[in-house]
Formats: C-alpha cells, structure tokens, sequence
C-alpha cells in the first residue's frame, strides 16, 4: 500500500519563512505532501512518510567543521 495525502497537512502548515532559512529554523519538508511542517515527529502527520530535516542541495547545506583539539 503506498502513501496518500489525506488533507490533514494544510492544518500544519508553516506560514511565510525565507527559502533559504527553512531548515535553520527547524522546518521539516514532506516530500510526498509538499509542504513544510514545523513538527517534532519525523513521519508526516498526514501520509506518513519520513520527513527531510536537510538540504539535498550541497551548496546550501551547511558544513559543520570541528576545529582540532590541541592535545596537552
């Protein structure tokens, strides 16, 4: 049985954030439903399916360095 959007998604939907801040401000993307949710949960209220937390554009995701720990 694959996923279906029942509708229940408009009611989670995130009002108006810049594009390139999204998931800055802990935005999650439901690819199926095509919306931005602003949710706990890592599967989509309404079909269920597992929701993106990053950027599958590289140049606009962000890279966290670690910076070498000087050894005493």
């Amino acid at each position: 049985m694959g996923a279906s959007c029942k509708g229940i998604c408009t009611q989670h939907k995130v009002k108006k954030v810049p594009n390139s801040l999204k998931y800055q401000f802990g935005l999650k993307r439901c690819s199926w439903c095509e919306v931005w949710l602003d949710t706990e949960e890592i599967r989509c209220p309404c079909c269920k399916m597992i929701l993106r937390t990053k950027s599958r554009n590289k140049k606009k995701a962000i890279n966290v360095k670690t910076t070498p720990t000087a050894a005493a």
